[in-house]
């Protein structure tokens, strides 16, 4: 391969690694200030206001405006510590209309009894507190698809919910009960990596090795 094309082909990568290392460092701003708005609101929930935009993990404030359906289903195949169990999942209303879906967590069993005491428990308070996630159609690549005419669940879609419920989802969000009060939980910020600073490092490395290979061929071409 002549000089030119071997030096335009180094600097083509150094050009792109260095740009990707930027970006990994504008993400790893991003991520540590959504890293500080989830702490902010896990210390101090802020009421909910369906007009108001949240980013997804921001724990907020339900009032007594917001009620659940005892008519749980229960996504397969959800695992914490290591124990293979279930999600809880009831419809959430709001001034007794359908509003969205609510994940009560992890349980190791379908007990519906269970679910229906912490029904019970959650309605002794003024208001309860939950995280927010978006409520959309788009299921992961490997998650199976749910089976809702044999009441069998992996993910939370909303067509396919409202389809089980014969009603209408308004919000585009849905919630994750997060209140020690009621139900010991996984943290939010468990479902954040920010390995964005390792990456940029990774990407100027290479960038960087790619410019000192340039000056090795072009001191080894012309002596």
């Amino acid at each position: 391969m002549k000089l030119r094309s071997l030096t335009f082909v180094f600097l083509f990568i150094s050009f792109v690694t260095f740009i990707l290392g930027v970006w990994q460092l504008y993400r790893l701003n991003w991520k540590n200030d959504l890293i500080e708005n989830i702490n902010n609101s896990v210390n101090s929930p802020k009421i909910f206001d369906s007009n108001e935009e949240y980013e997804e993990l921001i724990t907020i404030s339900l009032n007594n405006d917001f009620d659940l359906i005892d008519n749980p289903i229960f996504l397969e195949s959800k695992t914490q510590q290591g124990k293979v169990g279930y999600h809880a999942v009831l419809p959430l209303t709001y001034k007794n209309n359908f509003y969205s879906v609510i994940n009560l967590g992890w349980f190791s069993d379908k007990n519906q009894e269970y679910v229906s005491n912490l029904i019970k428990d959650i309605r002794k308070q003024d208001s309860f507190y939950a995280y927010t996630r978006h409520l959309t159609n788009e299921k992961q690549i490997f998650v199976p698809e749910n089976q809702p005419n044999d009441n069998i669940w992996f993910s939370i879609l909303k067509s396919d919910f409202e389809k089980y419920y014969k009603s209408n989802f308004n919000s585009i969000y849905y919630f994750v009960l997060f209140d020690p009060r009621i139900k010991p939980d996984i943290n939010p910020l468990a479902f954040l990596r920010n390995n964005h600073l390792n990456y940029s490092i990774t990407w100027f490395l290479l960038s960087l090795s790619s410019a000192i290979m340039i000056l090795i061929i072009r001191r080894k071409h012309y002596g």
